[in-house]
């Protein structure tokens, strides 16, 4: 792609790097959800490469302030949001009927966290019927009570970089 940048404009390439790269990174993602911090490091290093070889940097430049100019999510945010996205769609029925019927909500009346599920091993608390819950109700209740999957995109992104770039409004 670096070689090819000389005939396309910016936007271009920008559009040739999430085409190949970014899509790869998040090709099955979710499935990377609580893999150590090496692992995640390496995928991060990869998307930061992404990101130089989009914006013509250098080797050296940080990459953390240009994914914040390309409004990209950090790996274990992207991973985050696309499992908060399938629980979303769960649990608002366009998901298939076999992960609707894997979350029930708590009885407690005043609020509308989900029922988490304890495992015994390392591997079943990544399982998304384990890790899903947790993470939906660490969201604040305006994203979690909006139903409309637009809406609910751009909500929990804006949670997410703000949260992992400490950016506030």
């Amino acid at each position: 792609i670096s070689k090819m940048r000389r005939f396309l404009n910016n936007k271009q390439v920008v559009c040739l790097v999430q085409s190949l790269v970014i899509s790869s990174l998040d090709y099955c993602n979710s499935l990377y959800f609580g893999i150590s911090s090496a692992q995640l490091k390496q995928l991060q290093v990869i998307q930061n490469k992404a990101c130089r070889t989009a914006l013509g940097l250098s080797r050296k430049e940080p990459a953390d302030k240009h994914l914040i100019k390309l409004h990209w999510l950090k790996v274990h945010d992207r991973i985050v949001f696309k499992i908060l996205l399938l629980l979303h769609k769960s649990l608002n029925g366009t998901a298939p009927d076999y992960l609707s019927e894997l979350f029930k909500y708590n009885n407690c009346s005043r609020s509308l966290s989900l029922q988490c599920y304890k495992s015994v091993t390392s591997a079943g608390e990544r399982a998304f019927v384990s890790s899903g819950p947790k993470l939906w109700n660490d969201l604040p209740p305006e994203i979690t009570q909006c139903s409309d999957i637009n809406i609910f995109k751009c909500l929990l992104k804006t949670h997410l970089f703000k949260k992992t770039y400490g950016l506030v409004t």
